[in-house]
This record gives structure tokens, sequence and C-alpha cells, in this order.
């Protein structure tokens, strides 16, 4: 299994897309390296703060789901070129930068890990 490293896991996120929303805050990642499936439920931080899964949902095209729903036998497909919108129901981040980071396991990769910045 090869470990992708956190420089290049960092491209998959679409900088400038954290944004607050009605219900919370949202932000985007793109598949520009290689398809993968996603077997985990995502693990989401904000500034160091651990984001309950069940408050996270994965956006795609149209089609929504619970990232909590996601597992070894329900896996999520993360093809390349696609863009997933994540969001987070709760408190609305405040105004200027913030840390990012995402820990997940894929079939092919294995576990994932990268941090970014970006800001509302």
């Amino acid at each position: 299994m090869v470990k992708v490293p956190s420089f290049l896991l960092k491209k998959l996120y679409v900088k400038g897309s954290l944004k607050n929303t009605e219900d919370g805050f949202s932000f985007q990642i793109k598949n520009v390296l290689a398809d993968a499936t996603i077997n985990e439920p995502m693990k989401v931080f904000v500034d160091g703060k651990e984001i309950d899964p069940a408050n996270i949902t994965l956006t795609v095209d149209s089609e929504t789901i619970a990232v909590a729903d996601v597992s070894s036998a329900k896996p999520f497909p993360f093809k390349v070129k696609m863009q997933i919108t994540i969001s987070v129901k709760g408190e609305p981040l405040s105004p200027g930068p913030h840390k990012i980071k995402i820990i997940t396991s894929t079939k092919e990769y294995g576990a994932v890990t990268f941090e970014v910045s970006d800001k509302i």
C-alpha cells in the first residue's frame, strides 16, 4: 500500500472554498490525484477541535450522504475530477484564518491525513 505524502494530499483542498452557511460552514475538496475509495468515516478537525461525525455531510452533485454512514461495507468512491462539498452543522466560524485537518482511510492507500489553512 502506497502512503500518499501530505504535501500531495493538500492539493485536494479547494482553496478559498471555506464559507459559513445558514446552519454551520462548508468547504470543498476535489480529487486531482487518483481514484480512491473512502472506507471509513472522515474525521474533520477545525482549529484543533474534532467535529462530531454526526454533524458532517458529503455532497456530490445533488447527492448528500452522512459521513458517519461511510464504512468498508458502504464505501464512498472518490473518483478523479470529483468535487465534494463537506458541510458541517453547528456554529458558523469566526471571520479570519482557520486550520482544517482531515483524517480518513482509503482502500487503495490506507490512512490519509492532511491539514490546510483557509479563511472566512
